[in-house]
């Protein structure tokens, strides 16, 4: 006999199938990332259509049946319209989704009830324009690894738990910041991802891993410190999951057309 489940969760991934029908991966508070078939939601006259569509945040109803689950019924909670109109904004969610779905197998954990809400926190600021997709882009990727363990030691200096210090050196790949005082040429030469960012900058990373998540988006960056922070935030991904992802590649083409064609 099929049990039934009823979820409130964000749809980050769609994948068609035929003319009609689709699987979609929905982003749920308690139960991880659920693979979900959608039979007949492709039609624009399904009852399922809008609440399928994708980064639409709704509530479903779930059969399950042989370890599988089908879509019975939807509703729509809000469909952050706008995303899907911006190829920008929906490339740079599109490789949230992503991470969120890999996050999944890379750390053998469901997902937590923060990284809904984070999620569901970006799309709005994204689909209304209130922070730039640098700003937005920056926020996610480091809560989301502090939200499922993997933050870095943002305390201050390892050596002397300065958090004052201006600069500050941070090597990615071993997770450590140092003050210029404790820094070493030998710590440089082991690591290719280490990066010198100024009390500011590390300011901003401080923020974002350790401010309680309703205030996580209340603070002001220069564009110059945000490029930076940016870049740090990015390579920190790559180092904790080893990889890189389609779509925030994809993502780097949106914004940057040209960079391929450009020569040193």
């Amino acid at each position: 006999m099929a049990s039934m489940l009823t979820v409130d969760g964000i749809v980050v991934l769609e994948r068609c199938v035929g003319e009609n029908d689709k699987y979609i991966s929905i982003l749920t508070e308690n139960y991880g990332t659920l693979e979900v078939s959608a039979k007949g939601s492709k039609k624009i006259t399904s009852k399922n259509h809008a609440a399928t569509q994708l980064f639409a945040y709704s509530t479903f109803c779930l059969r399950m049946s042989n370890d599988k689950y089908y879509l019975d019924s939807s509703e729509v909670k809000h469909d952050f319209y706008n995303l899907r109109l911006d190829i920008k904004k929906l490339s740079l969610v599109c490789y949230f989704g992503e991470l969120a779905r890999h996050a999944v197998l890379a750390t053998n954990r469901k997902h937590e009830h923060d990284i809904m809400r984070l999620m569901l926190n970006c799309l709005y600021f994204l689909n209304t324009d209130q922070r730039s997709c640098e700003f937005i882009k920056s926020v996610f990727e480091l809560r989301f690894v502090t939200e499922i363990g993997l933050v870095p030691q943002l305390i201050g200096c390892r050596i002397c738990y300065d958090y004052e210090a201006d600069p500050m050196y941070f090597i990615i790949d071993k997770s450590r910041f140092y003050c210029e005082y404790h820094f070493h040429e030998k710590e440089l030469e082991e690591s290719y991802y280490r990066v010198k960012l100024s009390h500011s900058e590390f300011e901003a990373l401080q923020h974002i891993a350790l401010s309680p998540i309703d205030k996580l988006f209340n603070f002001r960056i220069s564009d110059k410190a945000l490029a930076k922070v940016n870049e740090v935030t990015e390579k920190y991904i790559y180092t904790q999951f080893g990889r890189t992802f389609r779509s925030l590649n994809y993502y780097h083409e949106i914004c940057n057309p040209f960079e391929k064609g450009q020569t040193s």
